[in-house]
């Protein structure tokens, strides 16, 4: 008997999966993504397809347009680079997925402040010098590292108004500011990965990620999707049996 044939079919048994053909499945989980103090929902869509004789392929399209609902507005009003001389707050944020890109534009305010040393390491934050509203805008693929999905800037654009821009350019704020947001963000992003989790009637399977992508769902709408396998060892088959063992989907042990 081809277990790697049949593991779909009990899949589906017990989680009311589709099943588009015998060497097949898909099955839809709902999940969360921690951000801060609060959990975003997403869905995850799975697809196991048999791929060979000890190897399931796996598919997984993480569907973020709740997530992309709700971020812009948790994030408005919110610094993201704030020290001595210099904060940047984000005023107004909106990304959306075209195919297989993700494209982010909002608007910030760069505000200068004096910045005097008080001693070895510290400063104080003195009077504003100025204050420049700026629009930003930026790309954003996705690296697979360690089974999740990181979020990365390609580049990020700062544009300010004519009138401001030749004094910014003389004093190379813009370029600072950029380098500053870029760094900030990419720690955030890096302390907020995607790490999709099967449910316990799945975690036995443990699929091993190695690609993936933004794409785009219906029109602008943001998704993740990752590419890998399943290593189906006597192990896992037996644990996936045991599964369906306690909950009655077959007969258990004489």
């Amino acid at each position: 008997m081809r277990l790697w044939f049949i593991l779909p079919a009990f899949l589906a048994s017990f989680l009311d999966a589709r099943v588009p053909d015998a060497q097949q499945v898909d099955f839809v989980i709902d999940a969360t993504l921690p951000v801060r103090d609060t959990e975003l929902p997403y869905t995850l869509d799975l697809n196991l397809t048999a791929a060979a004789p000890t190897r399931i392929g796996v598919g997984a399209l993480l569907d973020l347009r709740e997530v992309q609902k709700v971020v812009p507005e948790r994030l408005a009003d919110n610094a993201i680079v704030d020290n001595c001389g210099l904060q940047v707050r984000l005023d107004d944020l909106s990304f959306k997925a075209e195919d297989q890109t993700m494209d982010l534009d909002g608007d910030v305010t760069i505000t200068i402040f004096e910045c005097s040393r008080t001693g070895e390491r510290n400063f104080e934050r003195g009077e504003e010098k100025r204050s420049i509203l700026a629009s930003l805008s930026t790309e954003a693929t996705v690296e697979v590292r360690d089974n999740c999905a990181y979020f990365k800037l390609i580049d990020l654009t700062l544009t300010a108004p004519e009138e401001q821009r030749e004094q910014l350019l003389e004093d190379d704020t813009l370029d600072s500011v950029k380098e500053l947001m870029l760094a900030a963000v990419d720690l955030a992003l890096n302390d907020t990965p995607l790490c999709p989790e099967l449910p316990a009637e799945l975690a036995s399977l443990d699929p091993a990620y190695d690609k993936g992508g933004p794409r785009e769902i219906a029109e602008g709408g943001v998704g993740v999707f990752l590419e890998g396998s399943v290593d189906v060892s006597p192990s896992t088959i037996l644990d996936i049996l045991t599964v369906l063992q306690q909950q009655e989907l077959i007969p258990g042990r004489p």
